[in-house]
């Protein structure tokens, strides 16, 4: 029978007095607050490196110091500096950690303080950073004010692609040339997009008036955006197809997990969207990942009941392996936010969004 085991490893472990302190709290105050302002920490982005055998981890932190590494080895934590090269509005590496075939690894920041701010707040930065010489570059402000939720690697063409927040919009970065194309106001974003085998990036807009997500295709060669008239399955009334997850399969199909926790197939080449199943009755499916064995991986779930499946594509059959909990501390994962996976088959995943504590790192053993 497949199973999870699960530990738990903590880098800064602040404890929030009560919810309403954490849903009511403003940026100004968070970063004001002692309590919080160094130790109140989420996993929002983890990104395997087999190059060096390290865990890279995107953290939300209000001082800045937002990329470490964790060393599956010795189980230790690893602050990559990013403190020196940022800004106080910098405060999150949201879903925007990749690695490139020349070791490098490009990241984006993002962002939490309001619109009062809008003004002081330069942009979110697209950074590169070499894991040899442990050097952070800045590259970019693609988007003036904006900040950046994730970002897409087409390592072939040299391209980043991004989607801004808190006005959405679409970007294309040329690395070579540090160019920028700013394709305007899409109303939403995917929480992360994907690059199909033609090269394309795909992604999500905002019907206005249908008031739900829909599909968007940008196409390098022909330098043109395609808004489709449709997104994904909606699982209820409320459902507006957010993408919480995306890949490219391997195999000519994207792969994507929606917030209500449905697993779809994308054929690029005909736009044609297949629902898979909805492994998990919690919402959410912000972990997606292809495993070196064939199986994709889902990270499902909120609210402290998180779990991770399995997908067979061969026998398009779901293998429930198991809540993200740790029973040496009577814990679990508040929001599995991200997952990736290392050599050895292990899964780690970043949490995020605990109202009590900070968000720790979740590694899993995969048993099948």
């Amino acid at each position: 029978m497949a199973s999870l085991k699960t530990k738990a490893y903590v880098l800064k472990d602040a404890k929030i007095p009560n919810k309403e302190l954490f849903y009511s709290n403003t940026f100004k105050e968070w970063v004001a607050d002692e309590r919080f302002y160094h130790d109140l920490i989420y996993f929002t982005t983890v990104m395997y490196n087999p190059n060096d055998g390290l865990v890279y981890c995107g953290l939300t932190a209000y001082d800045n110091d937002l990329l470490w590494t964790f060393d599956p080895e010795t189980k230790e934590f690893r602050s990559c500096g990013y403190q020196k090269v940022g800004e106080r509005f910098d405060v999150k590496i949201h879903r925007s950690l990749q690695l490139a075939k020349d070791g490098m690894i490009y990241g984006a920041t993002a962002c939490l303080h309001d619109l009062d701010q809008r003004t002081e707040a330069p942009g979110g930065k697209l950074f590169r950073y070499d894991p040899k010489t442990n050097k952070i570059e800045i590259l970019a402000i693609p988007v003036p004010h904006d900040y950046i939720q994730t970002i897409a690697l087409d390592d072939d063409r040299g391209i980043l692609y991004g989607f801004t927040y808190p006005v959405w919009k679409l970007f294309r970065y040329d690395i070579a040339s540090n160019q920028t194309k700013d394709f305007g106001y899409v109303g939403t974003g995917p929480h992360i997009p994907a690059i199909d085998d033609q090269g394309c990036v795909w992604g999500t807009w905002k019907d206005m008036y249908r008031k739900r997500d829909n599909l968007l295709r940008y196409d390098p060669e022909a330098d043109e955006v395609t808004y489709f008239d449709y997104g994904l399955p909606l699982m209820s009334p409320v459902d507006i197809g957010t993408v919480d997850s995306m890949l490219n399969g391997g195999d000519g199909y994207l792969y994507i997990g929606t917030s209500a926790g449905a697993l779809c197939r994308l054929d690029p080449k005909t736009a044609e969207v297949a629902y898979l199943g909805k492994p998990d009755p919690e919402l959410r499916m912000p972990g997606l990942i292809l495993g070196e064995n064939g199986l994709l991986y889902c990270g499902t779930g909120t609210e402290g009941n998180t779990k991770i499946f399995a997908y067979d594509r061969e026998s398009t059959k779901f293998i429930e392996l198991g809540r993200v909990y740790d029973p040496e501390i009577n814990d679990s994962s508040f929001i599995l936010h991200h997952i990736t996976e290392a050599d050895d088959g292990t899964i780690y995943t970043g949490e995020t969004d605990n109202p009590r504590r900070s968000g720790y790192l979740w590694e899993c053993k995969v048993e099948m």
